[in-house]
């Protein structure tokens, strides 16, 4: 049998695991939470995106496949990296290519493309409160 990839989440005040469920059929190369502090979103070293909710633990709400963008080699042994942005409406995430995807949460229309840089997109991030955003290449 494959093995399967779990979520995790731990209360740091009690030292214990609070909840937890089977998320990927390939190792989670990232994790974080929405904006909403109820959702969570993950990104499997296979290039597949998925959101769940802590309302609906296990069962996935929207998934996107970024492999195009995520190298499935695991030789080159790079993480890959999301961020969100403040209204938990778009997903930044880096990539192996000199522009990165910007996905639309929930949503089924093709998402956007930041501006190239001359190397893969090594990091990503969004500003707390603004519709900015940084990328860092390598």
């Amino acid at each position: 049998a494959l093995p399967i990839w779990m979520i995790h989440m731990f209360d740091m005040s009690a030292g214990l695991q609070i909840t937890g469920w089977p998320a990927h059929d390939s190792s989670i190369s990232s994790i974080l939470f929405g904006h909403d502090e109820t959702s969570i979103f993950t990104l499997g070293s296979d290039g597949k995106i998925f959101e769940w909710s802590l309302h609906k633990q296990g069962q996935v709400l929207w998934s996107t496949d970024c492999s195009r963008f995520c190298s499935l080699d695991v030789s080159k042994h790079r993480l890959h990296e999301m961020a969100l942005d403040a209204t938990g409406k778009k997903l930044l995430l880096t990539s192996d290519l000199v522009r990165s995807p910007i996905y639309q949460v929930g949503g089924f229309k093709n998402g956007l493309k930041t501006l190239p840089h001359s190397a893969a997109i090594t990091t990503v991030d969004w500003h707390p409160t603004l519709p900015i955003y940084l990328t860092g290449s390598a």
